[in-house]
């Protein structure tokens, strides 16, 4: 028997109806942006099921349910605020942005490999495109499009891919997903923060392989050898030795992004894919790693001289160093998703190096 619950608001209403569905509450309290619905345990057996149930209704419909389980036990339903977001013509604007500079990026690599003539600028931007562009925005949109296609398959609505240019270095400046909805419980941010990083992972392995082949065939004829790269452990596994003081074959630096990117990705703090990862596995106590982490950037930093790993900490504090919870906080961990966190701290081991570029 469910108490009787006066609201003004029709909406609300309607909230009533779909939590008596899903939810045996003995009392509840409202509030003019919100409803707490109290509960015993005892009494809803199958609480973790019913609530990503509700979770599907509740969200689209422009409410937010958040279970809370502390000295008393309450769901609690607020009105989510309105947000507007930009059309896919952003995305695919910054798509072709991204994809322009890498090129040009690119090109300024290949052109060690690019005899001068008459078309030596085309060849130039062809091989930017190939070897460079082409490679490093798989592995990218790849790792990109696994967040979007799992945050979809727990109806967990998510942005396009937003690449962001950078007419230096590297091209880009990486890409993200937006994720337009609370992630409901731990096991769902375990799987979307590790999708990606394994989907990426997983691709450049035959690309790295398939960038030492051409290697093999273009030879460089100039002498333009912009850094000299460390190389992750990833490389020594497959007993693959790049050769040093000579130009890199553009490919071969396209596939040391992907990894580079991962293992940034990896690190298990704040808002990056390693931190939706730890919180998702560890829960509560994933800050103590990420605060444990921001201070291996830190000292990285210092010991190495490499400031790369002073601007990611920053981001991170800027981000959010500690990670929000999940809507259901308490829906225990399954053994798969405990995997799935050992599988990424692997990926993190081999593809991370302290001193990405040497000095």
């Amino acid at each position: 028997m469910f108490p009787s619950v006066k609201v003004e608001n029709e909406n609300l209403n309607d909230v009533v109806n779909t939590v008596k569905q899903y939810l045996n509450y003995y009392e509840v309290n409202v509030n003019p942006m919100s409803l707490k619905f109290l509960f015993f345990d005892s009494d809803n057996p199958n609480i973790d099921e019913n609530f990503d149930e509700m979770r599907k209704i509740l969200v689209p419909e422009g409410y937010i349910p958040f279970l809370f389980k502390d000295v008393e036990h309450y769901l609690e339903v607020s009105i989510r605020p309105d947000e507007k977001y930009r059309t896919n013509m952003v995305n695919l604007i910054m798509l072709i942005l991204t994809i322009m500079s890498t090129i040009y990026v690119g090109s300024i690599y290949a052109s060690s490999f690019v005899r001068p003539g008459v078309y030596a600028e085309l060849y130039k931007l062809f091989y930017g495109f190939v070897f460079f562009s082409l490679p490093l925005m798989v592995i990218l949109g790849v790792h990109e499009t696994a967040h979007y296609i799992v945050a979809k398959k727990y109806h967990v609505n998510a942005s396009l891919p937003f690449f962001i240019p950078l007419p230096y270095m590297i091209g880009t400046f990486g890409a993200f997903v937006s994720l337009r909805d609370p992630i409901p419980n731990r096991k769902v941010m375990a799987e979307i923060g590790a999708a990606g990083p394994i989907a990426g992972f997983l691709v450049a392995i035959p690309l790295l392989f398939l960038a030492q082949y051409f290697e093999t065939i273009f030879k460089p004829v100039g002498t333009y050898i912009p850094f000299e790269l460390n190389y992750p452990i990833i490389y020594r596994m497959f007993s693959i030795i790049e050769p040093t003081n000579v130009p890199i074959f553009p490919m071969v630096f396209a596939v040391w992004v992907g990894m580079f990117a991962t293992a940034m990705n990896l690190i298990p703090s704040g808002q990056l894919d390693g931190g939706h990862i730890a919180r998702g596995v560890l829960g509560k106590n994933a800050y103590i790693l990420s605060y444990g982490f921001l201070g291996i950037l830190f000292y990285l930093t210092i010991a190495y001289d490499y400031l790369g790993w002073l601007f990611l900490g920053l981001f991170v504090i800027f981000m959010g160093l500690v990670h929000p919870p999940p809507l259901n906080d308490y829906e225990k961990i399954r053994t798969r998703d405990i995997l799935i966190g050992i599988f990424a701290l692997i990926m993190f081991v081999l593809t991370f190096t302290p001193l990405p570029i040497k000095p």
